[in-house]
């Protein structure tokens, strides 16, 4: 029998089950002499998986816990579905001798994550989400040095349907990882630093609600209306509402801190002058309670509102509220600078996406102009 492979066939030992009784650990790399013994096949059989052609297009077949499965890897390219063959085969290969190894993505992942959580808890939530749904199912079996521009590549070109931001986004985690990893000393060398984001190609004005829009909205929730009308009135982003405390409203503004568990996006403390229409919001709250908001789930404000949307006939999203508080101080014709204060916008740029709806925008550039 090859020396690479032990074959455990007592149950249930050291932990490890098996419907059948048998138990296969995967020492090292693949075995050269499969083909000329049978229990060899029979391994490779249950352990490896395999690309072939059918019709232009590579397709991938593997087993997994005994059930045999096929799926299309939807490229034409034998190099790019060798790869992802390879990755699958990692990924089946949680039993091999990497399982324990901190310098493999999965593995280093979760000391990472733990630092994270302890050192940024206010982004955790969706640092660890890409990490686990996105990256570790498409890098885990890797060791970290191995991982090259290639790889990404070809990761990015199975996110498909998912827009160039947020792979951008989900690349800079990744990218934040290596970089980690290398501090720490885990890896010698990082490959992906000349790795660029993907051009954004999408470009289109923000969502906002109009006047009316916004009263329809109040009436059809008149229980959550005051905090519809105090999003739509102050700009805050929907953690910033969450986390603000009555400590922190006074007669003429409010202030929104940033702080340890509960940071601005901008890392920054911002003043918000209270206007007629926030102070009828803040009127209708309880003031009994440390926060200004019920203390519901932050998510499910979110999904309160969308039904609200829905039975109305609208799109959006509560970070539309944000949007249109922003959108009419610019119809106003408040300065971009002042609007860029209020939104708590570390960038101008930012700010500038929504110039087009200033009633002066770019009017002086052509006022003169008569051909």
């Amino acid at each position: 029998m090859p020396s690479v492979l032990i074959i455990a066939l007592s149950r249930r030992r050291q932990g490890f089950d098996s419907p059948r009784g048998r138990h296969i650990y995967w020492l090292s790399g693949a075995c050269k002499c499969y083909k000329a013994d049978p229990l060899c096949t029979f391994i490779h059989r249950f352990l490896m998986a395999s690309i072939y052609l059918r019709g232009k297009t590579y397709w991938i077949s593997w087993w997994d816990n005994g059930s045999h499965h096929r799926e299309s890897l939807k490229t034409r390219d034998k190099k790019e579905a060798a790869l992802l063959c390879k990755a699958k085969e990692l990924s089946l290969g949680g039993h091999d001798v990497t399982a324990h190894n901190p310098t493999v993505f999965r593995n280093f992942c979760k000391s990472y994550l733990e630092w994270h959580k302890n050192t940024l808890p206010d982004s955790h939530q969706r640092v660890a989400q890409i990490t686990k749904d996105y990256l570790i199912p498409s890098f885990g079996g890797l060791k970290l040095d191995e991982i090259t521009p290639l790889h990404v590549e070809t990761w990015r070109a199975n996110r498909r349907g998912v827009t160039n931001g947020t792979i951008n986004k989900e690349l800079r985690t990744l990218k934040a990882i290596m970089h980690k990893a290398l501090e720490w000393e885990v890896m010698s060398r990082d490959r992906l630093v000349g790795v660029k984001d993907l051009q954004e190609l999408d470009s289109k004005p923000k969502n906002f609600f109009t006047v009316q829009q916004l009263t329809a909205i109040y009436g059809a929730d008149c229980e959550y209306s005051p905090v519809w009308k105090l999003l739509a009135n102050t700009g805050m982003r929907r953690a910033e509402a969450v986390n603000l405390m009555w400590d922190n409203v006074f007669e003429d503004k409010i202030h929104v801190l940033s702080m340890t568990g509960r940071r601005t996006k901008s890392k920054k403390w911002r003043a918000i002058p209270v206007s007629p229409g926030c102070a009828t919001a803040l009127s209708s709250l309880n003031r009994e309670s440390v926060y200004v908001l019920p203390r519901d789930h932050k998510d499910s404000l979110s999904r309160r509102f969308r039904k609200v949307l829905k039975r109305l006939g609208y799109s959006g999203t509560l970070h539309d509220l944000r949007h249109t508080f922003i959108s009419h101080l610019v119809m106003q014709g408040v300065p971009l600078r002042t609007v860029q204060v209020l939104a708590g916008h570390s960038r101008i740029e930012t700010t500038e996406g929504y110039a087009h709806l200033s009633p002066d925008y770019m009017a002086d550039a052509v006022s003169g102009l008569e051909l």
